[in-house]
């Protein structure tokens, strides 16, 4: 190791007419940087030498202890209490070293931007403030690059070199055993963080969430936020696409134990496959009834005939609400049959839940013997894990909701259902999601209070930015996917190093997709309007298509800030300007415009307008249904993908 850096910098361009390896000597390939990782192994490498020499050894236990890795993005700087607030979170309550903590992870802060004019979400705080607490129940926290600090194991420091699976050169399309630096963070996408993070998953290790502001960071432009968001899409679809390839960059037990990622998949499919059948297929017995591993009298004897009492007397009671039948009232058997499919597809999770929680209870008593989840918070890890890297496959979701709006407000629709228990769902679903935010928001105020006077909590700027970046990003994570796959393939088919990445990296395509999709969107419900006025609808149809044009104005309006933010960012135009010119030139002049709109919009008498809006709508759909059942279908589906806590 102590000529490491001797021979990087004697390094020579390599012959390919010679061999890489003879009797005295071994070539090893000196690869790019590979970003931001590549930076990282280097720095853990020279730690490592220097920490290994004889004047810096204790002499002790401890020079074979683990050590910690503290992460700091150049725009960032820890606060003082921020190792007084992580180190704890590596030893247990009785002071012994905790192995199994792999990291801490604080939030991101940019205190220039406020919650109120961070237009574009740059603190990315419905994540921190929210999604991470309720992860970090399970110790689930993903890494997110900066403000973290690693718990890195003692290893075999008599060499710095190590053989891997890799391509680190286009020699040919096979990967082979190269001779390589060591590497303890991925090299292999631009989202190193995420991928490390899910080898620690893989073997068993969790993570801790400090839910306090201990690093300040100077933020980027909020539009240069946009190719951040499309590069760490991009990054997640070449890591998913490598794990389903077998070629991910893991390795060791990290690398053995990716059979339990496949357990999710599998899992997730059988699930949805589950739902899919249960809404699609009429049945009224089990799935075990069908394929003979329960008989159809036992099926009847210990479900149907116990159940049915049960499902009678609801029907009783909501015929009761309802003043009795009425033309379009459904029959009991009907009822009778949907109620027990539902009842028993419940019934058939949960009781998948219940074999899952044994069979990991026994491994939990086998675990010196097997290597296999054994607490049903590693499950919980493996599927955030799962969803960190499947998360962009479902970007079509905000056009479907924008369309299917679109649809409603431009073609009249019949829809049959029960506007009192939609009403009822939307209801509940509304007051869940809020709940949800109040209760963690609370829960964690409370706990951090104890230690320090800043505490990250969520507000309604956030949620309201969050719900604007569900519409807006679309574009961004649907152009990714074809970005991500074309890095994943240079990197099967030529080993190209694909780890590293500039900092304008279509950063302003990303912005002009996002400005001209929010504008698409702006005309695109005024259009609605005014199709609707014009088309001389029957008062059948006017029903019918209104609450259309109500919901998709909505949307609109969510994506108003960010739009003319997008537009009027740079725009210089003093009073003093304005002065000199005569009001023809003004209107000619589209500086003079934007700076107007900008006053208008962007400014917090609007925003404070703007941002009630969307919480006091949640609450008001549920009564608009009671009163136009059209609201229900379209504001049921939409307060369900988008709503508060989405």
């Amino acid at each position: 190791p102590k000529d490491w850096l001797k021979l990087r910098e004697n390094c020579q361009e390599m012959v390919y007419a010679q061999n890489d390896d003879d009797e005295v000597n071994a070539k090893v390939p000196l690869r790019s940087s590979h970003g931001k990782a590549g930076g990282l192994n280097f720095v853990d490498n020279y730690i490592t030498i220097v920490n290994d020499r004889p004047e810096n050894s204790y002499g002790t236990e401890q020079d074979e202890a683990p050590s910690l890795y503290g992460i700091a993005d150049a725009r960032h700087q820890f606060q003082p209490d921020f190792f007084i607030s992580c180190v704890p979170c590596f030893f247990q309550e009785n002071g012994d070293l905790n192995r199994r903590v792999a990291f801490t992870q604080a939030p991101q802060h940019y205190p220039e931007y406020q919650d109120k004019f961070d237009y574009l979400d740059n603190n990315n705080a419905q994540f921190f403030r929210l999604n991470a607490m309720i992860r970090n129940c399970c110790g689930g926290v993903s890494s997110c690059g900066t403000n973290g600090m690693w718990q890195l194991a003692n290893r075999d420091n008599t060499t710095i070199w190590q053989r891997r699976l890799k391509r680190v050169r286009d020699r040919d399309s096979r990967l082979r055993t190269e001779l390589i630096e060591r590497e303890q963070f991925h090299t292999s996408c631009k989202i190193e963080d995420t991928a490390s993070s899910l080898d620690r998953v893989l073997v068993g290790e969790y993570s801790h969430f400090v839910n306090r502001k201990l690093s300040y960071g100077m933020s980027k432009s909020p539009e240069g936020f946009l190719g951040a968001q499309q590069r760490w899409v991009e990054g997640a679809i070449t890591l998913c696409l490598q794990w389903i390839t077998q070629n991910a960059d893991a390795h060791g037990q990290a690398k053995r134990n990716g059979p339990l990622l496949w357990c999710v998949i599998i899992a997730f499919a059988i699930y949805v496959f589950a739902l899919l059948r249960l809404v699609t297929i009429e049945f009224t017995s089990s799935l075990l009834v069908q394929i003979g591993l329960v008989s159809a009298e036992d099926f009847d004897h210990f479900i149907r005939t116990p159940l049915s009492p049960l499902i009678s007397k609801a029907y009783d009671m909501l015929m009761a609400v309802r003043g009795g039948h009425s033309p379009n009232s459904y029959s009991y058997k009907v009822y009778e049959d949907m109620t027990l499919q539902f009842i028993v597809w419940m019934g058939t999770c949960f009781l998948c839940f219940v074999a899952l929680w044994l069979f990991t209870t026994m491994c939990r008593a086998c675990r010196g013997f097997v290597v296999f989840p054994n607490e049903m918070k590693w499950w919980g890890r493996l599927v955030i894990s799962f969803d960190n890297l499947t998360y962009w496959v479902w970007f079509w979701t905000s056009f479907f909701w924008i369309g299917f709006n679109v649809f409603l407000a431009t073609t009249p629709s019949t829809f049959h259902f029960n506007n009192i228990g939609m009403m009822s769902f939307m209801l509940a679903a509304t007051i869940l999601n809020y709940a949800l935010i109040i209760s963690n928001s609370m829960r964690f105020s409370i706990m951090e209070s104890i230690d320090a006077n800043e505490i990250a909590f969520l507000s309604m700027d956030n949620i309201w930015r969050a719900n604007q970046l569900f519409f807006m990003v679309g574009p961004i994570q649907g152009f990714s996917v074809f970005t991500g796959t074309k890095n994943f393939l240079s990197y099967l088919l030529y080993g190209q190093d694909i780890g590293g990445w500039a900092g304008g990296d279509l950063t302003q395509v990303s912005i002009a997709i996002v400005k001209y999709w929010t504008t698409t969107l702006i005309l695109a419900a005024i259009g609605c309007w005014v199709y609707l006025f014009t088309s001389n609808p029957t008062p059948t149809e006017y029903q019918s298509r209104r609450p259309g044009c109500i919901i998709f104005t909505f949307i609109a309006m969510d994506v108003l800030h960010p739009c003319i933010y997008l537009w009027t960012v740079g725009n210089k135009f003093t009073s003093d300007e304005a002065a000199k010119m005569t009001m023809l030139q003004k209107l000619s002049c589209s500086r003079w415009w934007k700076a107007k709109l900008a006053a208008v919009v962007l400014n917090e008498t609007t925003t404070n307008v703007f941002r009630y809006v969307a919480p006091t709508y949640n609450f008001m759909l549920p009564i608009l249904v009671f009163y136009n059942a059209s609201f229900g279908v379209s504001g049921g589906f939409t307060l369900v993908s988008v709503g508060a806590g989405h």
